[in-house]
């Protein structure tokens, strides 16, 4: 709440998508002053309370702002966040840009996104980060996140936008813009279904657009996500093997996490 309310960009509105179940409402509790009198602050309970992308979904169909973004809430924002994705998603054709960002992690940070100004082709798909609070787009003929998905939804949903408008490129702001701390080690949430129906529905989207290896490299990359959400270090080592011969060793990274997630090493220092 501190980040968005610090933003150098002051016309907004925040909807706080309040679906914590296991919790009493906010507009129960006694919260900050600071921002229950900030009329751009509307506090939103779904009546459905599934996941992430229901929760989106609420925010999404009572937004009034011509531009959405998305702050989870175990993330901050940096200050010239929205002003610097403003200003370049008024310069795109595309109806969405991206951001970099720095995920902190015990003894170590890392910053992703930082080196490149515009996302095309085959790195749409392999090298493009699309985690939804680096998401910045148009909210009208968005559409919503997919309720069925509890994994790679935020992927699917840029992909989707992007298809629809029959972008072939996306502009990137090259700073870390967003402070995120992941969840180390075992994920709470093991269901490796949906992550293979979003990837499947990413691949259909654009028959032809992605080149036959990037779309080879994407399968091995799901398939090594599934592994690792599932505890397989055999299997992880076999991909990991597989997606390195593939990428010509480009996918080191990944396949790194991956080993590193599966063994159990240095477990606070990894992400699932």
């Amino acid at each position: 709440m501190a980040s968005v309310l610090a933003q150098t960009e002051r016309d907004w509105e925040l909807l706080l998508i309040d679906n914590n179940c296991r919790e009493r409402p906010l507009a129960t509790l006694a919260v900050s002053a600071e921002w229950r009198g900030d009329p751009r602050v509307r506090i939103v309970r779904p009546d459905v309370m599934r996941n992430a992308a229901v929760a989106r979904n609420a925010g999404i169909a009572v937004a009034r702002g011509v531009w959405v973004s998305y702050l989870d809430d175990d993330d901050a924002w940096r200050p010239e966040k929205l002003a610097r994705q403003l200003a370049l998603a008024r310069r795109s054709v595309a109806p969405l840009v991206l951001c970099g960002a720095t995920f902190h992690l015990d003894g170590r940070v890392r910053n992703v996104q930082c080196k490149t100004t515009v996302w095309r082709g085959d790195d749409l798909l392999l090298g493009a980060s699309w985690g939804t609070p680096l998401l910045f787009h148009r909210r009208a003929d968005c559409g919503y996140f997919d309720g069925s998905l509890g994994a790679g939804e935020d992927a699917e949903f840029a992909h989707r936008v992007m298809a629809r408008a029959g972008a072939t490129e996306v502009l990137n702001v090259p700073e870390p813009l967003v402070d995120i701390f992941p969840q180390p080690g075992p994920r709470v949430n093991v269901n490796f279904a949906p992550l293979r129906s979003a990837a499947a529905r990413i691949l259909a989207l654009r028959p032809g657009f992605y080149s036959r290896r990037a779309r080879r490299r994407y399968v091995l990359r799901t398939l090594l996500a599934v592994a690792k959400l599932r505890g397989q270090p055999a299997r992880c080592t076999l991909l990991v093997g597989r997606l390195l011969l593939e990428s010509r060793g480009a996918d080191w990274r990944v396949g790194a996490n991956a080993l590193a997630v599966t063994l159990g090493l240095f477990p606070t220092r990894w992400v699932s």
